[in-house]
């Protein structure tokens, strides 16, 4: 894991200790950190007991160091995502949706690498989607460039990724400067 690779990822894991519950992971592979969201909507009228609408909302984000990205690696990255967060989507009358992102940093990647990571692509819906639904967001950022590369679903994610990545790469730009 190169400085500026560690520095980002901490970054985003401070940022997002804000909204999610961060968990490190240290088991040898590319997955650093799981991030979980949980927000619960309501409406009532005098008392909670009667209630007239609820709605949950769930992320599960994902974070990943990975290098040098290739077709191998990307299709693992989707594979232990969804493996890790379809256990954790609990659908009933009140839950909305739940997001599992994978969020990427890697180096240098192969243009079949980024071809394959724009279309993949995992959505249930429960119930018609009377029970909500579950989708796969997927984003890459590419740390010497910046560039962030995104699937369909992932589209919202990357604004708020990039403003963010920008953030604390040029922090970090500012700091060596300095030395």
């Amino acid at each position: 894991m190169s400085q500026l690779s560690e520095k980002v990822l901490n970054g985003l894991k401070q940022s997002y200790t804000a909204y999610f519950d961060v968990e490190d992971i240290d088991d040898g592979t590319a997955l650093k950190a799981r991030c979980g969201y949980h927000m619960r909507d309501s409406q009532y009228v005098l008392v909670k007991k009667a209630e007239l609408w609820a709605a949950e909302s769930h992320e599960y984000l994902y974070l990943w160091d990975a290098g040098c990205l290739d077709t191998g690696l990307t299709e693992e990255i989707f594979r232990r995502t969804l493996a890790d967060g379809e256990p954790r989507v609990r659908p009933h009358s009140q839950h909305m949706y739940t997001y599992l992102t994978a969020v990427v940093l890697y180096e240098s990647a192969g243009p079949s690498a980024l071809e394959r990571l724009k279309k993949l692509k995992k959505r249930r819906e429960f119930k018609l989607s009377l029970h909500g639904w579950m989708e796969f967001r997927i984003a890459a950022v590419d740390l010497s460039t910046g560039e962030i590369t995104v699937n369909r679903a992932g589209k919202a994610l990357a604004k708020d990724l990039k403003r963010l990545t920008d953030r604390i790469i040029s922090a970090n730009q500012i700091g060596e400067e300095k030395k």
